[in-house]
């Protein structure tokens, strides 16, 4: 990120150790697009000619149903704060808060063609790890990934589930996931989930994945597998892929356990 990006004009100094807005401070804040296309918010007045309009941030937690986007909130080392539309890389900021609700966002590049066969990048070992220590086959939870987030690990859905396995904030919560773009921390908690759903659905796949997707309410309550399309065609595309990758590599892609 560039330097003049955490200049004075860039910074919103937000009251609170959350960095809540007051009302006076979210009536008075502006936001124009700077010469990389980062959309900028800040509490003075933009000048030089910038093009920029006043918006209304709301200032607290129930602004995830109302905002149509979301803003990310860094604290600098200096103590300094900066807002943005846009989730940074840069190890020095610290994220310390985000308001309004994500859009849907997951960046597709390869098939799972590509994908699968090349293991699944720098998160193969990863999931090889975790899915062992479930005793669940590692390509099963490659195929839950590449339907959930074609192995972005910074997708984000429209509800608000994160990371590679899309994570909802209070399943990561009761996971002990804090971090849910962390490839890590995502990969241990969903892969823990499914080992639950699989436990609780006395080691049926179909209804362990609908659990998944819909939640194990959903699947109890209608005795089976929910009869909503997108659950259903959720439990299908997995299985397609376990299926046709675990034949390629010799394997029984109907059996959650690995071998």
């Amino acid at each position: 990120m560039n330097r003049r990006h955490v200049t004075r004009a860039l910074l919103l100094l937000l009251l609170g150790g959350l960095g809540l807005l007051s009302a006076k401070a979210a009536a008075e804040l502006y936001t124009y697009l700077d010469a990389d296309g980062t959309r900028v918010y800040t509490d003075q007045r933009p000048t030089g000619g910038v093009s920029y309009r006043r918006v209304g941030i709301p200032a607290t937690s129930d602004s995830a149903n109302r905002s149509g986007g979301q803003l990310f909130v860094y604290q600098l080392p200096s103590g300094e704060r900066l807002v943005t539309n846009q989730r940074q890389r840069e190890e020095a900021l610290t994220l310390i808060a985000t308001y309004g609700r994500p859009t849907a966002s997951v960046n597709c590049r390869l098939s799972a063609d590509q994908v699968m066969p090349v293991g699944s990048g720098p998160f193969d070992d990863i999931i090889v790890r975790e899915a062992r220590s479930r005793n669940l086959d590692p390509l099963l939870i490659k195929s839950v990934i590449w339907v959930e987030s074609c192995f972005d690990r910074y997708a984000v859905s429209r509800v608000g589930a994160h990371g590679l396995m899309q994570l909802m904030p209070a399943t990561a919560a009761e996971l002990g996931v804090t971090d849910r773009f962390d490839p890590a921390q995502n990969i241990r908690g969903g892969v823990t989930y499914l080992a639950w759903m699989l436990e609780r659905f006395d080691q049926n796949l179909d209804l362990a994945l609908a659990a998944y997707n819909a939640g194990p309410g959903a699947v109890e309550r209608h005795r089976g597998v929910p009869p909503f399309a997108e659950t259903r065609n959720y439990v299908k595309r997995i299985h397609a892929h376990y299926q046709l990758h675990a034949a390629a590599s010799g394997r029984d892609g109907t059996r959650a356990a690995a071998n």
